[in-house]
This record gives structure tokens, sequence and C-alpha cells, in this order.
């Protein structure tokens, strides 16, 4: 994973870091929304109790925040993704002289601008271009 981080981002991840006490992974500045990459076990932290870090961060930033718990496995990580929805079943296929893929069933409907976030972090983390989620 090689991922460069600009002044506007790392501006973005000190202010997270003061205001949960947690130094995230990673950040991403997608239209109105910013998300937080964050390690494993962490995710609650950062949030706080009842959501209260996370909507006083909102209110400072004036937008949206998502926190993501990062994972080495893809489908693990997919499955931290699309919380409060629950993956069912996910898997990755490797077929020889192709890319490589992560299926994913979930209980719930995922928005057309998550998606499009969990694919951008997919190839940001694992290379990986093509995610079927049913």
């Amino acid at each position: 994973m090689n991922i460069k981080l600009d002044e506007d981002t790392l501006r973005l991840m000190n202010v997270f870091s003061t205001a949960t006490g947690i130094t995230p992974r990673d950040c991403l500045l997608v239209d109105d929304k910013i998300v937080f990459v964050v390690s494993q076990g962490q995710a609650g932290i950062a949030i706080g109790k009842s959501g209260v870090k996370i909507k006083v961060l909102q209110a400072m930033l004036k937008k949206e925040i998502m926190v993501i718990e990062y994972s080495d496995d893809p489908v693990k990580f997919v499955e931290n993704f699309v919380r409060p929805n629950r993956l069912i079943s996910g898997y990755m296929t490797v077929d020889p002289g192709s890319e490589k893929e992560v299926h994913a069933s979930i209980d719930g409907r995922v928005s057309g601008m998550k998606v499009k976030l969990l694919k951008t972090l997919m190839q940001r983390y694992f290379n990986i271009m093509n995610i079927n989620i049913k």
C-alpha cells in the first residue's frame, strides 16, 4: 500500500486525531463526505458513546464523517465498510490471467455513492478493481 497524502488530508487527519484521540491510517475527502480509516478495534473509540465525537467533528468540519476499520482481509474490510448493514456472505476470487474480484451479499441496501467509495478504497488498499454486491 503506497498512499500519498496531501497537506489538506494531513490537516484533516490531525483534526480527527485531536477530536477523537485516535490516529487514522488514512483519510479520503469525497464530495461532502470525509472517510477516515482507522486500525482494527478503534472505530468505536473514535466514534464515541452515542456518536458524540463524530457529531462534534461533523459540526467542526461541516461535512458528513464516516469511520471505517481497516482489515488486511478484503472481505472483512467490506464487512466493516457496510456496517451497520450485515454482510451475509463474501468471498474473493482470483482467476488466472485476470484481476482479483470481491463478491459480497449484503443484508440491506447500499447507496450508489457508498459503492463508489468502497470501490475506491478496495483499489487503494488491495488493488481490487471489481466488486460485485448483491
